[in-house]
């Protein structure tokens, strides 16, 4: 048991060194490789696949920031593998990537929203559908990200949702159409996620009388990206640490 925690802390260091990884195109069933859904008009989005040792397993969809689909993001879905969780991540971009805030904010500010939202939900379909994957879902998002996942799992029977700093703004109804347990992390001096719209999130969710718990963090928005000015490592460490302690339980793994 030692090591195997030792394993987990070594891989949670690692988000703050993104790594290059290489897989072979349209492979599935193996970690890290790439898989893709085709849109219609033929558009074609790709994601990768991180595995756990033991399958079936509840899925779980990683959901990139403006920053776009970088390594980061692959290391948290391995993260989730080690926890055993076959972890999807998504790219919304078409493989465009950020280097700092203010490119990672032009991209958000470019997203096509609504061509996001139906990707996500083929995501959360395609992800279900795979006989390593025993149908219960988690997702979580960053930033822009966390918006989107928010929406599309509304109604979609996901078992865990987390929210890194996201502005979400469904009303609700929608928030009530939210199956499982909600976990949240926002920053204190964040000028996009505001405290106000955190503030009045959380009175929504109070509404809908959801199961939720929300965490605020001293620093600004994109604390857990280590390619954002505002990361903090041990800010980003205790925040994920929450996030696992909560999504096992409520997708049926072993605390």
């Amino acid at each position: 048991m030692t090591r195997m925690i030792r394993r987990r802390d070594a891989l949670a260091g690692l988000l703050a060194v993104p790594a290059v990884r290489t897989a072979s195109a349209q492979a599935t069933g193996a970690p890290g490789q790439r898989v893709s859904i085709t849109l219609p008009g033929s558009r074609v989005l790709a994601g990768r696949i991180f595995l756990p040792e033991k399958k079936p397993a509840p899925g779980a969809v990683v959901v990139h920031d403006g920053f776009g689909a970088i390594a980061a993001f692959d290391q948290i879905a391995e993260l989730l593998a080690f926890d055993g969780f076959a972890a999807l991540v998504v790219d919304l971009l078409d493989g465009r990537t950020a280097r700092d805030d203010a490119e990672a904010a032009a991209l958000a500010g470019g997203l096509d929203l609504a061509m996001a939202r139906d990707a996500l939900g083929q995501w959360f379909d395609w992800l279900r559908s795979r006989d390593f994957c025993n149908q219960r879902l988690a997702s979580v998002g960053f930033g822009i990200g966390a918006a989107l996942s928010v929406t599309v799992s509304s109604g979609a029977r996901v078992s865990a949702t987390g929210i890194y700093y996201g502005r979400i703004e469904d009303p609700v109804d929608r928030l009530h159409d939210i199956d499982g347990k909600i976990i949240g992390h926002f920053a204190e001096r964040d000028t996009w996620a505001t405290p106000i719209s955190r503030i009045d999130l959380e009175l929504r969710l109070k509404r809908t009388q959801r199961d939720f718990q929300f965490h605020v963090y001293p620093g600004a928005g994109g604390f857990a990206n280590p390619l954002s000015r505002n990361y903090d490592r041990g800010d980003a460490a205790l925040a994920w640490n929450r996030t696992v302690a909560m999504f096992k339980p409520a997708c049926g793994l072993a605390p």
